[in-house]
């Protein structure tokens, strides 16, 4: 007798749900059905056995110059501790060199309490950039990201074209934070000239039209050059509408949004507090929120990412800075998947399969992480023994995370983990239990 089996609950995958016992052996699922006594055995009565979160948006690993508030140590608490189970973090090119990035962010996540991988921040498509490609693939960094929202993006549109064609020569994924450098910089300068510098004012500097336009940009770039693109924190009907027909037309574009674009609307900005919602793209208005959750179903949206990034509320609040120079971002990985079924699945927006799709099955397949998002014999034993009816209240001080305030504090939310396993182990069962993420390697696609 040996192993572990976990009995009594329900597995959900993206097609499905059944009533069935897990057997893991050396930290990989070797049955899902009926599964003989094992030498650990987990009562999971009542509850829904659910894969591991693959959250492909997270800003833990440092630079040079910036070391996250939370970092591999605290946003993986709050990551186990909400259910998520990997992570990919950005990891920027530094002097230059994207392998010298990647080494960084390894070193940052030698005490990440979940399994971790990165995107490879390109700011300097260079060819020196490029000609380290090849081997970052081959060690399993298959991922890129870029941002056409800085002022050289569109002034190096051809270096960053050369990029997305060894991206896809090399089979490697290319993030893309999409809004429009010009129009985002005019805007932000006619309100400064107007003295209009409030923070209220922010989402009137990065219109829905600044990421429309660069969905659309993005669009024609992998029609140009075959990349597969990833388009992060997708946040409008408009920019939705761009992604869509991309999908029609066949080109491999693949969309994200983020829980801010599902439960929260611009009003927020009228708040004498408004900035601690800063975040890039800003929030919309609710009939932008409404086309999110549509796309999010319809399968126009592919997951949902948190961009955990998350600051201080004294830093969020000082009344020195302008709407421009306020730090965007928020804690979000431990409410992802609470919040998605209290605020989608219960309401009737998605399916609990599709919530499971979204947060684990396509993330593990766009991102190349071929053993993880999937409740599945070969697959990696992440799973969260999760209780559809636990309510709880979102205070900050109960969560994990090493920010002073939550973006949704005050919400009554119902659906948590009641313990969530990493390969096996049991990462949380309401304490943190200290299991040690791994690196993952991605894979290169074709």
């Amino acid at each position: 007798m040996s192993g572990l089996a976990v009995r009594g609950g329900t597995v959900v995958t993206a097609s499905g749900r059944r009533r069935a016992d897990v057997g893991v052996s050396d930290g990989v699922i070797t049955a899902v059905g009926d599964v003989p006594r094992a030498e650990r055995e987990i009562d999971a009565s009542g509850l829904l056995i659910l894969p591991g979160v693959v959250d492909l948006h997270t800003h833990l690993a440092s630079t040079p110059s910036w070391a996250p508030l939370d970092g591999f140590r605290t946003g993986s608490r709050a990551a186990v501790a909400g259910g998520v189970t990997t992570v990919v973090s950005m990891a920027y090119q530094e002097d230059g060199s994207l392998r010298r990035g990647i080494e960084r962010g390894l070193r940052d996540a030698e005490d990440a309490l979940c399994d971790f991988s990165f995107h490879a921040v390109v700011t300097d498509p260079s060819a020196a950039a490029l000609a380290e490609l090849p081997a970052l693939a081959r060690d399993g960094h298959a991922g890129l990201k870029v941002f056409m929202v800085v002022p050289h993006f569109s002034a190096r549109h051809d270096d960053f074209l050369a990029l997305y064609r060894a991206a896809a020569a090399h089979g490697m994924l290319v993030a893309v934070h999409a809004e429009d450098h010009a129009l985002v910089a005019e805007a932000t300068a006619a309100l400064h000239r107007a003295g209009r510098t409030a923070v209220r004012f922010f989402p009137e500097s990065r219109p829905v039209e600044a990421e429309r336009v660069a969905v659309a940009q993005a669009v024609a770039d992998a029609r140009a050059t075959g990349a597969s693109l990833y388009l992060v924190h997708l946040s409008s009907a408009a920019a939705l509408g761009e992604l869509a027909a991309g999908k029609r037309a066949g080109l491999r574009v693949f969309g994200e949004t983020r829980p801010l674009y599902l439960h929260l609307t611009r009003e927020l900005f009228e708040r004498p507090d408004a900035g601690l919602w800063v975040g890039q793209p800003p929030l919309r208005e609710r009939a932008d929120v409404e086309a999110v959750w549509r796309a999010l179903a319809d399968g126009t949206l592919d997951t949902v990412g948190t961009d955990h990034i998350p600051h201080r509320r004294a830093e969020k609040l000082d009344p020195a800075l302008a709407f421009d120079r306020v730090p965007p971002g928020v804690a979000n990985l431990e409410t992802l998947l609470p919040m998605l079924h209290s605020e989608g699945v219960l309401t009737g927006r998605i399916t609990l399969e599709r919530l499971v799709d979204v947060l684990a099955t396509t993330p593990a397949r766009v991102a190349a992480l071929e053993r993880k998002g999937e409740v599945a014999v070969g697959r990696d034993a992440d799973l969260v023994l999760f209780d559809p009816d636990l309510v709880r209240t979102v205070r900050a001080a109960e969560m994990h995370s090493a920010c002073d305030y939550d973006p949704y504090e005050g919400r009554t939310v119902t659906g948590w983990p009641r313990a969530v396993l990493l390969r096996g182990e049991v990462a949380f069962d309401g304490e943190i239990r200290g299991v040690r993420g791994r690196f993952v390697p991605r894979a290169a696609t074709g």
